[in-house]
């Protein structure tokens, strides 16, 4: 428990504890203090009044002064959310977990049946990993903690990397190890007297049957009432600012209560020496400095060398468990170490695009004709972004589109029974059950702990997340305008030049894959001493050819290999490391 405690103290550098609930079962936490952040006495473990149930829980309950008036009989001694969870459990069981609005994973001990439960909200904004054998059961909200446990063995899955490979992360509940699994967001799971039982207590209720200024105003009132209630802070906070409208529009309601904003923005300078060539670098700085400006929020701006990026990029190697290829996490990263000297929260306008079909995919694939029954195959393509990279030459004995085209198969599974399904409506599905959580919110979380700051998403809470879903799918795609009837119900919030600002994303500059700072840690990738070459997954003298042929794109692709290795010998080093300092010890 000590060493899980340790390799997580970033995300809770407040306050430690740990309590024995029984004679097999410890549970420990690291707290941040945010909610009822002055009184020690919500610190965690928790332990209900009548010391039956015991919570440890990381993420922030945004609703919980709501339920607080349905339990109103409960003898509460803080005001913490922590404590607001407990006794919903207390009252309603595994089944308050419906009632919750915010980001969550608990794990809670119940001594009168000696049950274990666990749980992680539904779009895996916080998330609970596992490694579990026949003599142990771990859990932590980092896998990196458990992967670089000195205790335990691990043994490198070749599906998953073959995965993570092919789509840059690993969906559902496999990671890069076999040990080493993952709670899917959505779910519950509980253990008692040695039977494991898990349950599903989330999907989206599908309907089509509101019209669109119903809809639009349905739209509209979920983002107001959400970010409101996540406004609730009495700790500093600020916000990662884009200049999109979903950035805009947490800004706007935010000065509209006369909260004061902090803002922070990140972009390239350009490379090479003056102007000597043309770079893909795209700047943002003139959409968010406007904003700034227009909303009176204190401003900050970083720009970033190719150098500052991939030293950033080492960093984000050696905090990332899972395998993920974020392109911008670097960007995240220095986001965040700026940000946290001043702040303890940080919100960004993350989700809408994953469910409102922000980036048109889901109008695209309707549109050239793919229906759901051929979705997962035509999705899967969608993501590869492998430029001339034959995937099947690269891993000539592994088919990782088989494998992923079945995890989507099982999320589409869910909503058999909504037999009217159209494509645009389950390409939001395979983004809400599968990507939101494995690449955006996992790099959200994972960068915010490291600088033991809190991120909030509040345009996916769940009143926006169920406002998403009530009405005719294309909609969200009128006149070909992506994301169009969320943006209609946003637009007395923000100004026209952001309501009419087309959907952007933050793409790295292709250069950096040939900048002289990033061929310096490439060579690792060819080395003859490579944990990739010596798994048998890569035709490596390919992927070499590959590399050498010079294409940017190519490149790209190769560069979430050479992160892969990067992440693979930074874990066992890390495992070396510790098991060394046991026997020293």
């Amino acid at each position: 428990m000590s060493f899980l405690l340790k390799a997580m103290a970033h995300r809770g550098p407040d306050a430690e504890g740990v309590v024995a609930v029984s004679d097999k079962v410890l549970l420990g936490a690291n707290r941040l203090r945010i909610t009822d952040a002055h009184n020690k006495m919500a610190d965690m473990p928790f332990l209900s009044h009548d010391k039956r149930f015991i919570l440890v829980f990381n993420g922030e309950i945004y609703n919980h002064q709501k339920l607080r008036q349905e339990l109103g009989s409960y003898p509460f001694r803080t005001q913490s959310d922590t404590e607001t969870l407990l006794a919903a459990f207390s009252r309603w069981g595994i089944k308050c977990l419906s009632k919750l609005d915010g980001m969550f994973a608990f794990a809670l001990f119940d001594r009168q049946e000696q049950t274990l439960w666990l749980a992680s909200d539904p779009t895996g904004q916080k998330r609970l990993y596992f490694y579990e054998d026949a003599d142990v059961l771990l859990f932590a909200s980092e896998a990196r903690a458990l992967m670089t446990n000195p205790y335990r063995d691990v043994s490198l899955d070749l599906d998953s990397l073959s995965e993570y490979s092919a789509h840059r992360f690993i969906l559902g509940e496999a990671t890069h190890y076999k040990e080493i699994t993952k709670l899917s967001p959505g779910l519950w799971r509980s253990y008692q007297k040695g039977r494991k039982t898990e349950g599903r207590y989330f999907k989206v209720d599908l309907k089509e049957d509101q019209k669109e200024d119903v809809a639009i105003e349905e739209i509209a009132s979920a983002v107001r009432t959400s970010c409101q209630q996540s406004f609730q802070l009495e700790v500093p906070f600020g916000l990662l600012l884009s200049g999109g409208i979903d950035s805009t529009v947490i800004l706007s309601l935010a000065r509209a209560q006369n909260l004061p904003m902090r803002t922070y923005s990140i972009g390239f300078r350009p490379f090479g020496s003056g102007n000597d060539y043309e770079t893909s670098i795209f700047d943002e700085f003139s959409y968010s400095r406007e904003m700034a400006k227009l909303y009176d929020a204190s401003h900050t701006e970083i720009s970033l060398t190719a150098e500052e990026y991939c030293t950033a990029l080492d960093k984000w190697t050696s905090l990332c468990g899972d395998a993920l290829w974020a392109e911008e996490a670097p960007c995240l990263l220095k986001l965040f170490e700026e940000a946290s000297r001043h702040e303890r929260v940080l919100f960004t306008g993350s989700g809408p695009d994953e469910i409102f079909d922000g980036y048109g995919l889901g109008s695209s694939l309707q549109g050239q004709g793919v229906t759901p029954a051929h979705l997962p195959e035509a999705y899967y393509h969608a993501f590869q972004w492998a430029g001339t990279v034959d995937l099947s030459l690269l891993m000539p004995a592994y088919n990782p589109k088989a494998l992923l085209c079945d995890k989507y198969r099982k999320i589409l599974e869910l909503y058999k029974d909504d037999k009217n399904i159209e494509t645009l409506q389950a390409v939001q599905l395979l983004h809400l059950h599968g990507r939101l959580a494995a690449y955006e919110f996992q790099q959200m979380d994972l960068i915010s702990g490291a600088y033991s700051t809190e991120a909030r998403s509040p345009l996916i809470g769940a009143q926006v997340l169920k406002a998403a879903f009530q009405f005719p799918a294309h909609f969200k795609a009128t006149e070909g305008e992506a994301k169009a009837i969320y943006k209609k119900a946003l637009a007395p919030f923000v100004p026209d030049k952001i309501y009419k600002r087309p959907k952007v994303g933050f793409p790295i500059p292709v250069e950096m894959w040939s900048s002289p700072a990033f061929l310096e840690r490439m060579e690792i990738l060819f080395d003859c001493q490579s944990v990739l070459k010596g798994t048998g997954l890569f035709d490596m003298a390919y992927l070499y050819q590959k590399w050498q042929e010079g294409d940017a794109y190519s490149r790209s692709m190769i560069a979430r290999l050479y992160f892969l290795e990067a992440l693979l010998q930074g874990q066992r080093e890390e495992r070396s490391h510790y098991k060394a300092s046991i026997c020293s010890a």
